[in-house]
């Protein structure tokens, strides 16, 4: 007898639709959650901006809480209103900017309603995340070392839409994915042991973490893969449609 979960929490990019900007999900991955949608509350978790992530909100019709920027907002499902917000305190954005100074030109700066490229003369203004681009694995690694020392703040690698290379998410540290879902469960009045996490990539761990069932999908990351109770076939094969079909119908 399947256990009756009461909330699936999605990741987009690399688990709901394939990895690059302008994605959407297949025919059959918007069937299974309309489906799944008369069973539990469908929820997304991602680290997209609520821009660039309403497509792909509007396509699923999603009309649940979305938790954005890896954790540092939340809308609600419909209207789509900010109903929390995390930023990062301005002692960390000063220390950060100085200890990225060799990634200046890497560096995009996430505000509550815009994203830009930093420029010498930029005045912090309510910054929610600060993303290094363009990164191998390794250099992510040793900017992660590099900053570790700084508290409260929390950073993340993500699966670049560019093959081959990472994004570094920095955040609050109380600004993960694990976080939004922690506020989630409460705007929905569940427990998080109800609800099943499905992700693929760097930044997904704390959500899986944060749910009862654990979902990797066969093309996530290793380190994903190895904390997940169950491992989904791949985004080619619309995989969040099997889970559907597996643990939720």
């Amino acid at each position: 007898m399947k256990k009756r979960y009461k909330a699936l929490i999605l990741d987009l990019d690399g688990t709901t639709i394939p990895n690059s900007k302008d994605s959407l999900p297949s025919q059959k991955v918007i069937d299974a959650i309309q489906k799944a949608r008369k069973k539990l509350a469908v929820c997304v978790a991602t680290g997209r901006s609520l821009r660039l992530a309403e497509p792909v909100l509007d396509a699923l019709q999603i009309t649940n809480p979305v938790i954005l920027l890896g954790g540092s907002q939340i809308v609600s499902g419909n209207p789509r209103k900010f109903i929390y917000e995390k930023p990062l305190l301005i002692h960390d954005i000063a220390a950060l900017l100085d200890l990225l100074k060799p990634y200046h030109d890497k560096l995009l700066i996430d505000e509550k309603h815009k994203a830009f490229t930093y420029f010498s003369s930029y005045k912090p203004n309510g910054v929610f995340t600060l993303l290094v681009k363009n990164l191998s694995n390794k250099t992510a690694d040793e900017i992660i070392s590099k900053i570790s020392h700084l508290e409260t703040i929390a950073a993340h690698k993500i699966i670049s839409w560019k093959h081959g290379e990472v994004v570094l998410n920095i955040s609050h540290a109380e600004a993960t994915k694990q976080h939004g879902i922690y506020e989630v469960a409460k705007l929905l009045g569940i427990e998080t042991h109800d609800i099943i996490g499905v992700g693929d990539g760097y930044n997904d761990f704390p959500l899986l973490m944060a749910c009862g069932l654990k979902i990797a999908m066969g093309n996530a990351v290793s380190e994903i893969k190895e904390i997940a109770d169950y491992v989904a076939p791949s985004i080619e094969e619309d995989g969040v449609a099997h889970i559907i079909e597996k643990f939720i119908l």
